[in-house]
């Protein structure tokens, strides 16, 4: 289709976005609203124009964009379908443009991610899956190119949904049937049974499991070998704790019935392998407050030799995700009776008097718990500090990663704890932070910041919530560097 094109007297083709076996994608502008916003024109071609062809593509047409109209009015994170049409024995998609990028620009081969951080991406694609397999619909093919990161405010969009495509496949076979010559799915992401044309709605969470050990590993899925009876290896590349690696072997399994059946399934066992604490806050407006920064460096290892500069407590507990914040926008908003599940227990880890410390540092410095055999602090542990300080947690050599709290010293730091997730040392995911003199934070971290969607409660239990960016909402004069 040519540059300049108008579809309709409505659609104007401003560009080609990408080109396929299933048909082409344009940028457009829509000429019938002000400022002509950008939208998403696909034009379908099926293979052939054979009369019987023709009838069966047509209702194939119709359902798909019936499906892919509702699923965009149940959920923000599947583009809105605007019009469906067809002219001259070809078909047209005109669907919301997403401003941002795909998961390919992040999960990058040899860069593997933090469990923490894979732990959240799991949360955000199944949170959007849920709605899809709700409907008893199938995506089938779920993969980082097919899963965008809005620029607005950070949410996976779930685009490009595989049972369209079926058109472009339907041709007459020699028994004058009509059936689609095309396998809908992406190697690598694809398991058995949908490469076998019978997908299930455990053939989404195959190929979710798939994402997430491919950002958790640093490694393509075409890498991953297979053991004699076709399950995947692949725990013995990363360091991944038992309960995050059991669920994402459950959902790469061989055998489609030994998966999660389901993404609210698979969401579930997440979110409550622990029993993540709630907040609860009240209504109110905001105060203007500034609190200051202190302690921006959290925790450190010297070799053998553990140093903290006024750091605390932490509380042992699963990675478990939770629904969290399910709208996001970038103005700065009022909240009433947030609630908030966090991925992280609260509850510390019981020290009997009589318990020797499995491992003491020249300073005083106290650590109780699992260490690996190159006498590294590894799993979970309770680290006591000369000041007072504690971190009660998980480790990966040296260092915080997982869940965890910290308690700050009670006579030098105006912090009083942190209840969150922890990747390579910072407070990075989902977490709170809690000021003696009331204050809290709830949201994203990042790189010991707040950062990303999250609420501020001030001392008289006021909230203000919005995005983030380096510990400070914009629009406002609130501070929260860490």
């Amino acid at each position: 289709m040519l540059i300049n094109t108008v579809l309709r007297n409505h659609y104007k083709i401003v560009g080609l976005l990408g080109s396929g076996g299933f048909g082409d994608t344009y940028l457009a502008e829509d000429l019938d609203l002000p400022n002509k916003p950008k939208c998403v024109v696909k034009h379908l071609k099926p293979k052939t124009s054979n009369a019987t062809v023709l009838p069966i593509a047509r209702r194939l047409f119709d359902k798909e964009a019936e499906v892919l109209y509702r699923l965009g009015n149940l959920s923000k994170q599947i583009p809105k379908l605007f019009a469906h049409f067809e002219e001259n024995g070809e078909f047209y998609l005109v669907q919301e443009f997403v401003d941002g990028h795909e998961l390919s620009k992040e999960i990058i081969p040899g860069q593997a991610w933090g469990e923490a951080q894979v732990v959240q991406l799991l949360q955000e694609i199944l949170e959007v899956l849920v709605v899809v397999h709700q409907q008893n619909i199938i995506h089938r093919d779920i993969k980082p190119q097919n899963l965008m990161r809005r620029r607005e405010d950070g949410k996976i969009m779930l685009i490009d949904f595989g049972a369209v495509k079926e058109i472009e496949g339907l041709a007459e076979n020699t028994q004058g049937q009509v059936t689609s010559t095309i396998i809908i799915g992406s190697n690598g992401y694809m398991p058995n049974e949908q490469a076998s044309s019978k997908p299930r709605l455990s053939s989404d969470i195959f190929a979710v499991g798939i994402v997430a050990i491919q950002a958790l590993t640093g490694r393509i899925p075409q890498e991953f070998p297979e053991d004699a009876n076709g399950e995947i290896i692949w725990r013995h590349w990363t360091n991944v704790s038992d309960r995050l690696g059991d669920i994402l072997t459950k959902m790469v399994r061989y055998n489609f019935s030994q998966r999660y059946q389901s993404a609210a399934q698979a969401l579930q066992t997440l979110a409550y392998s622990t029993s993540p604490t709630t907040i609860l806050a009240s209504t109110y407006s905001v105060s203007p407050v500034k609190p200051k920064s202190t302690n921006r460096r959290i925790f450190g290892f010297n070799g053998a030799v553990l140093t903290a500069t006024g750091i605390g407590l932490g509380v042992v507990a699963m990675l478990g995700l939770s629904y969290f914040l399910k709208q996001q926008s970038p103005q700065i908003t009022e909240k009433t009776q947030p609630s908030i599940s966090l991925p992280c227990s609260s509850e510390l880890t019981f020290l009997p008097s009589t318990r020797k410390p499995d491992r003491k540092f020249p300073d005083g410095t106290e650590y109780y718990g699992a260490i690996d055999k190159n006498n590294n602090l590894f799993g979970k542990g309770v680290i006591i500090f000369k000041n007072g300080s504690r971190y009660d947690g998980e480790f990966n050599k040296n260092q915080r990663n997982g869940c965890g709290i910290f308690l700050y010293p009670p006579s030098s730091s105006s912090y009083k704890d942190y209840v969150g997730q922890f990747v390579k040392d910072k407070f990075e995911g989902l977490g709170k932070i809690r000021w003696k003199d009331g204050r809290e934070y709830r949201g994203n971290f990042k790189a010991g910041y707040c950062e990303g969607q999250g609420t501020f409660q001030s001392a008289d239990g006021s909230l203000k919530s919005g995005i983030w960016q380096k510990g400070e909402l914009p629009g406002s004069d609130l501070s929260c560097n860490i």
